[in-house]
């Protein structure tokens, strides 16, 4: 007999092999007779399921061989860089050699656990400091999809052998939603006293576009000046073709002969012999030459709108864009081209509050009655732009 009682449970449990396969539980019974007739049943049914794991000839995968065949015939094809790292942070909670098929509910509850305890670097104090903050329940939320989508292509598609899968769904941290933030005009004339011109310039591209942050790394092959476009891989591999318009043409136009491959470059400068990150080399750096903005230069740059005063992500530059066209347009459909979304209930989900204009004219045109007319309307009036 396999079943005890844990302190802060009222009802005994089950744990239990058969073969290299675990079954546990709870009996849902307080009396442990109950309990044990319960496992009993259980047995039988265990064996049942590990007889046809058999018959079909489904094989124990561990969930490290599983993360490296998962990220090799699937996750490196995807625009998400994170996702490399949140399956080793998924190995290193769970375990290296821990099978699919002994990852039930208790496992998965305590990764949760550990996951939300996990910190990220956010922004350097006044003295230089790295300071950092808890991850957030969407970071959390994000790692616990990913396992599942792990667990569930290595049965759908490799024949792993899986008893039964977690309950999913309850273990889903509430997320906090967040308001839209837009980078105001007087904003981007702050960050253009602080910042290089080419990371103004990209950043100004980064507005009219609104791509992704990824997509920005542009190449020479992907700009097309006959037909004024430029075609990118979007997320989930989707071919996006995107008209320039004539300021993103000229952006563009003016860079042609600074970098055989890459569209924005930055100069360097100092000679930065040998640099290195602590995840691979960098190669060398030659004051006066154009070196290609990475990913991680974009996020470095950041630096620089915190001495603008900026408090605001790379994203947000994305944003910008949302909330700008569907406030000038009223166009829902014309915000989801342009951001590539592959669901308007996705754009509606995030810009509709760019409606706030419209509401302020709707109230104005029910008033009840004329108000007269005072120095604080007219603050509200400026701050709108009008």
């Amino acid at each position: 007999m396999s079943i005890y009682r844990p302190k802060r449970s009222p009802f005994w449990h089950y744990d239990f092999r058969i073969d290299r396969y675990r079954f546990s539980g709870s009996t849902k019974q307080r009396n442990e007779d109950d309990a044990a007739r319960f496992e009993e049943a259980r047995k039988v049914d265990a064996q049942i399921i590990v007889d046809r794991i058999r018959a079909a000839g489904a094989e124990p995968l561990t969930l490290k061989a599983a993360c490296d065949r998962w990220w090799t015939t699937h996750g490196a094809k995807l625009s998400d860089t994170k996702i490399k790292s949140a399956l080793e942070r998924l190995v290193e909670i769970i375990g290296a050699r821990t099978y699919l098929h002994d990852i039930n509910d208790d496992i998965v509850s305590r990764m949760v656990e550990e996951r939300s305890k996990d910190v990220r670097r956010d922004s350097t104090d006044e003295e230089g400091r790295q300071l950092y903050r808890p991850v957030t329940a969407t970071t959390v939320n994000r790692t616990l999809d990913l396992l599942r989508r792990v667990v569930r292509r290595a049965r759908d598609n490799w024949n792993a052998a899986i008893v039964r899968e977690p309950v999913w769904k309850k273990h889903r941290l509430k997320e906090k939603r967040r308001h839209v933030r837009e980078i105001s005009v007087t904003e981007e004339t702050a960050l253009d006293q602080v910042e290089n011109l080419d990371f103004a310039e990209l950043r100004r591209f980064a507005i009219i576009t609104g791509l992704r942050r990824k997509d920005l790394l542009l190449t020479w092959s992907q700009v097309d000046f006959e037909l004024a476009v430029i075609r990118v891989i979007a997320k989930g591999g989707v071919p996006r073709v995107l008209p320039l318009s004539a300021e993103a043409y000229a952006l563009l136009w003016k860079r042609r002969g600074q970098h055989p491959e890459f569209v924005f470059t930055y100069k360097a400068k100092r000679t930065w012999k040998d640099r290195t990150r602590k995840d691979r080399k960098l190669g060398d750096l030659v004051k006066g030459q154009r070196y290609p903005i990475t990913y991680h230069g974009m996020g470095s740059n950041k630096r620089r709108w915190k001495k603008a005063g900026v408090d605001a992500r790379i994203h947000d530059l994305r944003h910008t864009t949302g909330m700008r066209t569907l406030r000038k347009t009223g166009n829902l459909r014309v915000v989801q081209k342009i951001l590539g979304h592959t669901d308007i209930a996705i754009t509606a989900k995030f810009y509709t509050d760019a409606t706030v204009e419209d509401m302020r004219a709707a109230m104005e045109a029910t008033a009840p009655r004329q108000v007269e007319q005072t120095t604080e309307p007219k603050a509200i009036e400026d701050k709108s732009g009008k």
